[in-house]
């Protein structure tokens, strides 16, 4: 039987903190939401992902939380949430709207006078549906009583605590396995498909619990892509096949990115991820808790400018991670945050030009003194592997 990292007291101190910044505001309530394909913020508060339909946490400023979910998944939100309190609700019933004829469930002035809400702070705002949003209005008397709580929960998510901190490290080990597999079955005339199938077999057999997001492989032209999804085209000698591969443990994503050449590798090509190389590990030496986040961007972006390829940075050098495999924070050269110790990143530069790019990625915990620690380290060298 699997051991799981994260406790029950685990998700009992995330609430609590929730409510301690709750109660520094004017709001009555937090309505943490969140879909199927975004799951983070309702798992962190009750370890319940939506599956079809989507879900949401209600955090109120003194009491225990709920979880609020669709018609259809009651027993399955039972089964995993870490929260008591299940209360189901039409208005999150999956996309396509059946009428569910029979059923009867609360409606958002039930349930938000049930727990005397009157002003209600959403996080995942900007993914919040209208409709729904417009009902949440109309039970609270105008939209004037509802906020953008998205910079709230920031503060209760950023800094990871040493159990999260465990489950991405044990991410970003299954997610080597998952490129090593790769790198020992590769071969020209393979499609990208067929690669990242391998690489997603071989992550769920060593305990992962699903992808931290679509795996993909993106050869030829189409390592151009800085986000893609991989196609049945062909792999070949001689060019960038560029590879993102994140194993999800107990919610948590990490991720392993890298470029692969086949054969002979053009100057061209190697001088390209030369840079790329030389500029994560510059990532993960500048890092250090106390910095200017801008100023770490800026000192990368100023490197790979040095070296010619300025015109090939799309962003960088490094995003948040944790529930997410790209979360909040991003490290940006306009980001005006300071470094803070326990932030969790993935040091994550894309670059391309001329039809072809790749990315270097890999996890780092900031550190109080020194540079960042390495979630995984596994191949962060040029992989040109002869055929």
């Amino acid at each position: 039987m699997a051991e799981f990292i994260l406790t029950g007291q685990e998700f009992q101190d995330r609430a609590m903190r929730a409510q301690a910044v709750l109660r520094k505001t004017n709001l009555d309530a937090l309505l943490v939401f969140s879909t199927e394909s975004e799951p983070a913020g309702v798992r962190y508060f009750s370890d319940y992902w939506p599956s079809f339909e989507t879900a949401g946490v209600l955090i109120p400023r003194d009491g225990e939380p709920a979880l609020i979910i669709g018609p259809e998944s009651l027993t399955y939100a039972s089964a995993r949430t870490k929260i008591a309190t299940v209360i189901q609700t039409m208005d999150f019933r999956e996309s396509s709207q059946p009428d569910y004829p029979g059923s009867s469930h609360p409606d958002w002035k039930t349930i938000l006078t049930r727990f005397n809400v009157k002003k209600l702070g959403i996080s995942g705002f900007h993914m919040f549906p209208y409709t729904i949003m417009m009902n949440i209005a109309a039970a609270l008397g105008g939209m004037e009583n509802i906020s953008n709580a998205d910079a709230l929960l920031r503060q209760v998510t950023m800094k990871k605590s040493p159990l999260e901190i465990a489950c991405l490290r044990k991410a970003a080990k299954i997610s080597e396995l998952g490129f090593k597999a790769v790198l020992e079955n590769i071969r020209p005339g393979m499609s990208e498909v067929e690669l990242c199938g391998i690489a997603t077999a071989a992550m769920l057999a060593n305990g992962a619990e699903a992808t931290g997001y679509p795996v993909w492989c993106c050869s030829g032209p189409n390592s151009d892509q800085a986000i893609s999804r991989p196609s049945l085209r062909e792999v070949q000698c001689g060019e960038i096949i560029h590879f993102s591969i994140g194993a999800k443990v107990e919610g948590y994503s990490a991720s392993i990115g890298r470029p692969v050449v086949l054969g002979k590798c053009p100057d061209e090509v190697r001088k390209f991820m030369q840079v790329g190389l030389d500029a994560s590990n510059m990532t993960f030496d500048s890092m250090r808790a106390g910095l200017q986040a801008s100023e770490v961007a800026k000192k990368i972006h100023g490197f790979i400018i040095e070296k010619g390829y300025g015109d090939a940075i799309l962003y960088g050098p490094a995003h948040g991670c944790g529930q997410m495999e790209c979360e909040y924070p991003f490290l940006e050269t306009s980001s005006d945050y300071v470094l803070e110790e326990n932030m969790t990143f993935m040091a994550d530069m894309f670059l391309h030009r001329n039809q072809m790019g790749f990315r270097w990625e890999d996890g780092l915990i900031v550190r109080a003194n020194g540079p960042a620690e390495e979630l995984s380290s596994f191949g962060r060298q040029l992989n040109i592997l002869e055929v």
